[in-house]
């Protein structure tokens, strides 16, 4: 794991996620909010062609009508800034996230109310959520400032992050990276 500090501006990592997992930003604070139905809803959110045993608790139904209406309690979570979820497909790879003086374009927000960013993948959240006697392995951690942030991102290759105040209240923090 990766420690970057409030001096330093780019950290280098490496990304390992498994089949039907993520990347996930979450201030610390916020892991005390995951509970069983939203981490239930997680594992149907990382499903997304359902091939996973999740299908026969939904026997006759599309998975997609499923997926969406099953995964409407951590959009809404994700939305209000607390989370931000990269859904991947069995990835390693090298990654960067690097501070920024300014972004403009379309963004992600996540608010760091402790200012204590947490990277790990989905999958590990999930279980060490569910299971708090495991040690969580993070992908890394950050130490910023108290507040909102703006993340912008190329992939998960290069992440890009810059403290500044949202324009709106719901935001679009799931997005699926083929």
């Amino acid at each position: 794991m990766d420690i970057l500090s409030k001096g330093e501006s780019d950290m280098k990592y490496t990304l390992n996620c498994d089949i039907m997992d993520g990347l996930v930003f979450i201030d610390e604070s916020y892991l005390s909010e995951l509970n069983d139905e939203l981490l239930y809803a997680m594992d149907i959110l990382l499903d997304s062609s359902g091939t996973s045993e999740l299908i026969f608790d939904f026997p006759n139904e599309n998975w997609d009508t499923v997926r969406q209406r099953e995964t409407e309690q951590v959009r809404e979570f994700c939305g209000q800034g607390k989370m931000i979820i990269w859904l991947l497909e069995d990835v390693v790879k090298e990654c960067e996230i690097s501070k920024s003086n300014e972004i403009t374009d379309p963004c992600k927000w996540l608010h760091l109310p402790t200012g204590k960013l947490l990277a790990v993948t989905a999958s590990e959240l999930i279980q060490c959520v569910s299971y708090p006697e495991l040690e969580m392995e993070k992908v890394f951690e950050l130490s910023l400032e108290a507040g909102w942030y703006a993340i912008q991102n190329e992939g998960v290759d290069k992440i890009m992050y810059c403290k500044k105040q949202p324009a709106n209240s719901f935001f679009s923090n799931i997005q699926e990276i083929c």
